[in-house]
C-alpha cells in the first residue's frame, strides 16, 4: 500500500508541477507579447517624429539580419522603403491591418506571421505628415524562444522537481502509513491516529464487534446442531430398537418352536407390522434428510399445482381411516394455484390431514379450506380434536417429538410427519402455521407463494 500511495502522491505532484508550468508559460507569453508591442510602439512614434522633422535622409541601408524592420508604405499600399529588403521585391501592403488603421486613424497595430521574416511579428504603423505610412515590425518573443534560450536551466529545474516529488511523496506516504501499520486490527485504538482516520477506526471496531457476535452465534448454532444431532441419533436408535427387538423376539420364539401352531399367524402378523413400521421409519428419515438439504431444491421438477385438487386426492386416500374414526371430512374454498413438486405437496397435505384424523375426536370433523390472501396461497386444516397445549406448540415440528406418547403409540406413526411438513414448506419457499387450544381442536395453515400463470404462455399453449 505504501508503494501505491507513493505513486499517487508522486503523480499528484507532477500534475501540479506541469499545470503550474503551463499557467506560468501562458502568463509569460502574454507579458512578452505586451512588452514587444510597447517597444515597437515607442520606437514607431519616435522614428515617425524624426522623419516628419528631418525627412528620409537618415533612413538606414537594408539589413536582413536586423531584428527590427522599418517599412514606408505609400497610400496605395506600394512599398517605398524597407530596412531589411529591397522595396521593389516586396508585394503590395495595402491589405495589412496596421496599414489600413493608420490611414484612417493615424496609427494601427497587429501581430501575425511574416512570410518575409519567417517568424511571428508585432507591427505598429504611424501615418506621416506627407500621407505615407511608416511601420515598425519586430520578431515577437515567444515562451518557446525563451525556453530554448534557457534549456539547460529548465532541464535542471524539471529534474529537481521530479526528485523533490519522489522524495516528498515517499516521505508523506510513510507518514500516512505509520499509524496504520502500528494499528492492531484485532483491538484498534483511535488515540494514536490522526483525526481523519478515526471514523475508519470506529467502523473497524463496529465490524469487529459484529463479527464477534456472528462468531458467537455460529458457535451457538453449531452447539445446537450438535445437540440436535445427538438427540436425533438417540431418537433414531430408540425408534429402531423397539421394532427390531419385537421382530427379533418373535422370530426367536418361532425358531425355537416355543409357539403353538394356531399362534403362528398372530406372531407373523406382528412381525409384519413391526417390519412395516421399521420401513416407514427408514423411509421418513431418508425423506426428511433430502428435504433438509435446501441446496437441492428441485426447481426443475416444480410444476403448477391446484391445491384444492391435491386436497381432494388426499381426502380420498384418507376416507377409510376417517370412517373408522367416524370423522367427517369437508373441502371448500377457492381454487388456487402454486408452483411445487407434486408428490411432495401431496405428502405435506396428507401428513397434516392424517394427523387431524389420528388426533381427532370420534365423531368429529376435519375441515379443509383453500384460497389466497395477501399474495399468498393457503390450505387450512381445522379439526375439533384433542388440541395442543401452548407449551408443546413450539416443539411439535421437531423430529420424533410427540405431544401424547401413549396416544401416539395407539395410532401409530414415526413422529416425523410434521418435521417433514416443516422442511418441505421451507423447500418450497412457504411456511406452516399452527393455532390450537387444548381440548378444543387445532388449525394448521400451509402458506405458499401464489403462482399466476403467464397469460401469453397460456394463450400460446392453447393455440398449439
Amino acid at each position: 500500500m505504501k508503494i501505491e500511495l507513493t505513486k499517487r502522491l508522486f503523480t499528484a505532484c507532477i500534475v501540479v508541477f506541469v499545470m503550474s508550468m503551463l499557467m506560468v508559460m501562458c502568463v509569460v507569453g502574454n507579458y512578452l507579447a505586451r512588452r514587444n508591442l510597447e517597444e515597437v510602439k515607442d520606437m514607431a512614434i519616435h522614428v515617425s517624429a524624426i522623419l516628419d522633422a528631418q525627412g528620409w535622409d537618415l533612413l538606414p541601408q537594408a539589413d536582413q539580419n536586423s531584428p527590427t524592420r522599418m517599412t514606408i508604405i505609400a497610400p496605395d499600399g506600394s512599398v517605398l522603403y524597407d530596412s531589411n529588403f529591397p522595396a521593389n521585391t516586396l508585394e503590395n501592403h495595402g491589405d495589412r491591418e496596421e496599414f489600413r488603421d493608420a490611414l484612417v486613424y493615424g496609427e494601427g497595430e497587429s501581430a501575425r506571421y511574416s512570410k518575409a521574416l519567417l517568424h511571428k511579428t508585432v507591427n505598429y504603423a504611424v501615418r506621416l505628415k506627407d500621407g505615407n505610412v511608416m511601420r515598425i515590425s519586430m520578431v515577437q518573443d515567444t515562451i518557446w524562444m525563451l525556453l530554448a534560450s534557457m534549456l539547460n536551466p529548465m532541464l535542471l529545474i524539471v529534474l529537481i522537481a521530479v526528485l523533490l516529488s519522489v522524495f516528498l511523496a515517499s516521505r508523506f506516504s510513510r507518514k500516512i502509513m505509520e499509524p496504520i501499520n502500528r494499528m492492531d486490527v484485532e483491538n484498534p485504538d483511535d488515540r494514536d491516529v490522526y483525526d481523519e482516520m478515526k471514523p475508519f477506526i470506529h467502523r473497524l471496531v463496529s465490524q469487529n464487534q459484529q463479527i464477534h457476535r456472528q462468531m458467537e452465534a455460529i458457535k451457538e448454532e453449531h452447539s445446537k446442531q450438535d445437540a440436535m444431532r445427538r438427540e436425533f441419533t438417540a431418537n433414531v436408535s430408540h425408534e429402531l430398537k423397539t421394532p427390531l427387538t419385537s421382530i427379533s423376539g418373535f422370530a426367536e420364539i418361532i425358531r425355537d418352536g416355543m409357539v403353538q401352531e394356531k399362534d403362528i399367524p398372530h406372531f407373523a402378523d406382528t412381525i409384519h407390522k413391526e417390519a412395516a413400521r421399521l420401513m416407514n421409519l427408514v423411509n421418513d428419515i431418508l425423506r426428511l434428510s433430502r428435504l433438509e438439504d435446501i441446496d437441492e431444491r428441485p426447481e426443475k421438477d416444480m410444476v403448477p399445482i391446484q391445491l384444492q385438487d391435491t386436497a381432494g386426492v388426499v381426502m380420498k386416500r384418507l376416507q377409510l381411516p376417517a370412517e373408522k374414526q367416524e370423522i367427517t371430512m369437508q373441502l371448500d374454498g377457492d381454487p388456487v394455484q402454486i408452483l411445487g413438486v407434486s408428490n411432495i405437496i401431496e405428502e405435506v397435505v396428507y401428513n397434516v390431514c392424517d394427523n387431524a384424523i389420528k388426533y381427532g375426536k370420534r365423531g368429529g370433523y376435519v375441515h379443509i379450506t383453500t384460497g389466497s390472501k395477501d399474495g399468498r396461497a393457503f390450505l387450512l386444516v381445522k379439526d375439533n380434536g384433542i388440541g395442543i397445549s401452548q407449551a408443546n406448540q413450539s416443539r411439535v415440528f421437531e423430529r420424533f417429538y410427540r405431544v401424547d406418547k401413549s396416544h401416539s403409540k395407539a395410532v401409530g406413526g414415526t413422529g416425523l410427519g410434521l418435521s417433514i411438513v416443516k422442511h418441505a414448506m421451507l423447500q418450497h419457499g412457504g411456511e406452516v402455521t399452527l393455532e390450537s387450544d387444548l381440548g378444543t381442536g387445532t388449525e394448521v395453515g400451509l402458506w405458499f407463494p401464489l403462482y399466476e400463470a403467464d397469460d401469453k404462455t397460456t394463450e400460446s399453449g392453447d393455440n398449439s
